[in-house]
């Protein structure tokens, strides 16, 4: 059994779900308000039997312990787990490289030690006048210093390593910490943190991962960071998250700041939804963090020339990392087409001339709210510093001046605030309004094509070369089959002509599971025959149990397909807009291990690596190794790759047919509620069952009308596949 299923079969999901939401038991179900949207009557369902929760209101969406967890916490799958382990007293370290894992523990250890000795040196040691004296400057009080964990670093070269070696910590581990230096000459090591305020800087746990260190005379540099660990990557840290991120979800509003004392101040005054981005420029992955918490980004940096060009630059990062949405719009031909927006609001907080963040809330917390409370758009941020960046009398200042702003007001969600904007700029530039409209069409057409690429091409690229390539880490034994449950014939594709509800496939249960390879994962560039691929079955190693799985055989074959050749997923996110449906999502996904295999697959692709699924694997944590294995033996089984345009079209009609299961289960499930609650006299919730489900059979009926659409398409274009022996084919399972 995984740790992912022992963690789910030790956690009882209603007294998790109780400890936020007050249930109400229904029958054999427990009933509440969803947690997650506001509503009057009770939308939100937990099943015991199945250990599964769903909200059939505005949300409409569910799942396991895992998935309310990380939604109620706004926790990643990592996160999650280990919460839920540390719970259920499963260790983790089995399924992981035990000395990586033990590595790990070593490393948050000494940097929270570390903390504990620069806080009693600041605290008790006379050395420290400074720092003291320091902190009474910026009005930082004794609460404040212990809440942040406030420290001092003395100026001696082995103060730090002597205390720690003290408490058994070797210099090796010292060194990995990034809290000692390396004299190569001299074979010796040092102190790195020397006369130095020190502020631990902490994970959204509120574990020590690094320090950054203020030096308090005239020295350089003014600030210093623990160079990169382990644990510690300057470009992926958001400093005073463990402290803001619950304030962030509840005011749906988060303040980015430059400084670690901005925050500290902040917090100290109460305005706790305030963070730092670690520098002068914000990174995708510090957006994409934040992002979990709230889609309102208010940006408060320095007011001068230096300090607009590096908010320009977080401004790009922003665009290109934060998440976008796909809303319809209706074409003047009359076609509905989705069309990417923007999933967040930006704003720009101007502060005042030679002033930052701490200065102004230190010493008035009224101007800063306000400062807050009107921060610019996005849009009218950049007007303002183009009208004073380009020459808006000459023709190249206005053409640099349209580039600029044109993708930005394409963006916007809102028809009526693109005219607003295109009047402003035609106004700004003295330019026909038509003439501007254009350029903006032609940035969202731009845009689209750039979210799109490659949708009609896709091919494997090459793997790098010079990479040694690292064994994908195969399942334990326990989570491995018996060879009685493995395929005896290869998977038959998807049948062109499976339009019946009939080949809807049977109910999966505690017989299928994960399947295991001991060799390095290249199937998919080999393509072994039948017989090589028994000859690795057959010195695979029988189980002793293994835990059930709750995907559909669509879902399995959908994420084997989609391991094979990942750039279908950029195909299907433009054959979906073809046929006005959302496009690829992880609630298309059943399964949670699933889901985070496809977000991590999202992720890759949007970058510029070549396909490699070893990198690929490291996107993963431990535990989720075995599942991807396990997808890509099955992936391995299917045919080779002779005509893309079937796999691609097989793969979309199984994204139609996951879509249509899930919606008819929820219809199910409804109609089960609306009797019940019809049988205990509540007609209110029965009547909202009853309008939910009218609602979404318009929805089953659009994508039966897909299905049928996709149907001819493919007639059209081949004849007509045969059924095996009569009856329609589904996909094999894993």
């Amino acid at each position: 059994m995984s740790s992912i299923e022992e963690v789910k079969q030790r956690i009882d999901i209603v007294d998790l779900i109780s400890r936020y939401v007050p249930l109400k038991k229904s029958g054999r179900t427990y009933k509440a308000n969803c947690p997650f949207h506001e509503e009057r009557t009770p939308s939100f369902v937990v099943f015991p039997e199945g250990q599964s929760w769903r909200c059939f209101g505005a949300c409409s969406t569910g799942g396991d312990v895992y998935s309310f967890l990380m939604r109620q916490e706004a926790l990643d799958f990592r996160e999650a787990l280990e919460m839920l382990a540390n719970e259920a007293g499963v260790d983790l370290t089995q399924s992981e490289d035990r000395q990586a894992s033990l590595q790990r523990k070593s490393l948050y250890e000494v940097n929270q030690a570390a903390a504990f000795y620069y806080r009693e040196i600041l605290n008790h040691h006379p050395a420290a006048d400074s720092a003291r004296e320091y902190l009474q400057q910026r009005q930082i009080n004794k609460e404040t210093t212990e809440r942040f964990q406030l420290g001092f670093a003395l100026d001696g070269w082995d103060g730090l390593r002597n205390f720690l070696l003290e408490k058994g910590y070797s210099t090796d581990i010292q060194l990995a910490a990034g809290l000692l230096k390396q004299n190569e000459k001299r074979n010796s090591t040092y102190d790195a943190f020397r006369g130095r305020f020190m502020i631990p800087i902490r994970d959204k746990q509120g574990r020590v991962i690094g320090f950054g260190g203020r030096v308090l005379g005239n020295g350089q540099p003014k600030y210093l960071n623990t160079s990169d660990t382990q644990l510690f990557h300057k470009s992926h840290v958001v400093y005073g998250i463990d402290l803001a991120y619950k304030p962030i979800r509840d005011a749906q509003q988060v303040v980015i700041v430059e400084g670690y004392m901005d925050v500290i101040a902040a917090h100290q005054h109460g305005f706790s939804n305030v963070v730092a981005c670690m520098g002068t420029s914000l990174t995708a992955e510090q957006l994409k963090q934040l992002q979990r918490y709230t889609n309102n980004f208010v940006l408060a940096l320095d007011a001068d020339a230096a300090g607009q060009q590096a908010t320009m630059r977080g401004l790009n990062q922003a665009r290109q990392a934060l998440t976008r949405v796909s809303k319809p719009k209706l074409t003047p031909s009359g076609r509905v087409q989705m069309e990417e927006r923007l999933g967040a609001l930006l704003h720009i907080a101007a502060m005042p001339a030679g002033r930052d963040p701490d200065d102004v809330i230190r010493n008035s917390p009224e101007e800063w709210r306000t400062i807050v409370a009107q921060a610019q758009p996005l849009v009218d941020f950049y007007f303002q510093v183009i009208s004073t960046q380009y020459d808006l009398r000459s023709a190249q200042g206005k053409g640099a001046a349209v580039s600029e702003l044109a993708p930005l007001i394409a963006e916007l969600s809102d028809e009526i605030e693109q005219q607003h904007y295109i009047q402003e700029l035609s106004r700004l530039l003295q330019i026909d309004e038509t003439t501007i409209a254009n350029r903006i069409a032609a940035a969202g057409k731009t845009l689209r094509v750039q979210a799109n690429k490659s949708t009609n091409r896709i091919e494997r690229k090459p793997q790098r070369q010079g990479r040694q390539r690292v064994r994908l880490s195969p399942p334990a034994s326990s989570d491995i089959p018996p060879l009685s449950a493995l395929p005896t014939e290869t998977p038959p594709a998807i049948d062109s002509a499976s339009m019946s509800g009939e080949d809807v496939p049977p109910d999966l249960g505690d017989d299928l599971s994960y399947i295991g390879l001991d060799d390095s994962i290249s199937a998919l560039d080999s393509r072994p025959s039948d017989a090589e691929k028994q000859r690795r079955y057959a010195a695979t190693e029988a189980p002793k149990g293994a835990p059930s799985i709750v995907a559909s055989a669509y879902e399995e074959y959908y994420m084997a397909n989609l391991l094979r050749e990942p750039n279908l997923l950029i195909w299907l996110a433009g054959a979906t807009n073809e046929y006005e449906m959302e496009p690829p999502q992880v609630d298309d996904l059943r399964m949670t291990e699933n889901q985070e295999i496809f977000r991590a697959l999202k992720q890759y692709i949007s970058g510029d690596e070549p396909w490699d699924i070893e990198v690929f694997q490291e996107l993963l944590v431990e535990q989720l190794h075995s599942r991807l294995a396990a997808l890509m033996v099955y992936g391995a089984q299917l045919p080779a790759v002779e005509n893309i345009d079937e796999l691609r079209n097989d793969t979309l009609k199984v994204l139609v047919r996951m879509r249509i299961e899930r919606i008819e289960a929820g219809c199910n499930q409804r109609r089960f509620l609306e009797d019940e609650a019809q049988r205990s006299g509540d007609l209110a919730t029965a009547k909202s069952y009853g309008i939910t489900n009218n609602q979404q059979s318009r929805h089953l009926f659009h994508l039966q009308q897909v299905q049928m659409r996709i149907s001819r398409t493919l007639s059209a274009q081949m004849p007509m596949q045969t059924a095996v022996g009569g009856m329609n084919r589904v996909p094999p399972t894993v």
